[in-house]
């Protein structure tokens, strides 16, 4: 019974041990782990809602560049439970100290969140997509300068 209660104890401290050591991936998010909706990148980021839950912390938006809270119009229309491939495609490891996975459960039941203050709700945050005309704008602007730069170069000789 003793020694069933010290390995009982062992696993006890190294789970704790390891949780509480835990690091968020601060890497940036693949696109394998958000869903893009209506030029918003989507992503599950957390299966609790508040900034210190037990032994995690849920880091903010900010601390991957380019992330935000949605808005509440924004909410309204996020992707689906399908779209998220039922918890499959989340960001969890990317914002939490502890947790890696996200609960499908919380969101079929309406529980979620852009905005901490929820224990039990899961929270997303987005991140703008430029629009293709961005990228278009982008090519015309570098492709006049290059032309500039090219008829400047040919005046010089």
């Amino acid at each position: 019974m003793k020694e069933n209660l010290i390995v009982l104890s062992l696993i006890t401290l190294g789970l704790v041990t390891g949780t509480v050591s835990a690091n968020p991936i601060t890497s940036d998010l693949p696109s394998s782990t958000y869903v893009v909706k209506d030029n918003l990148a989507w992503t599950w980021a957390s299966p609790v809602n508040v900034q210190h839950w037990i032994s995690n912390e849920l880091f903010a938006p900010s601390f991957h560049s380019g992330w935000r809270y949605a808005t509440q119009a924004e909410m309204l229309n996020m992707p689906t439970l399908e779209e998220f491939g039922f918890g499959a495609i989340n960001s969890a490891a990317y914002w939490n100290s502890a947790y890696t996975h996200v609960d499908a459960s919380d969101f079929e039941k309406g529980h979620v969140s852009s905005r901490w203050g929820h224990d039990v709700w899961d929270t997303f945050y987005v991140s703008s997509i430029p629009e293709p005309k961005t990228y278009a704008m982008l090519l015309v602007g570098m492709g006049l300068l290059y032309l500039l730069a090219r008829r400047r170069a040919e005046r010089m000789l």
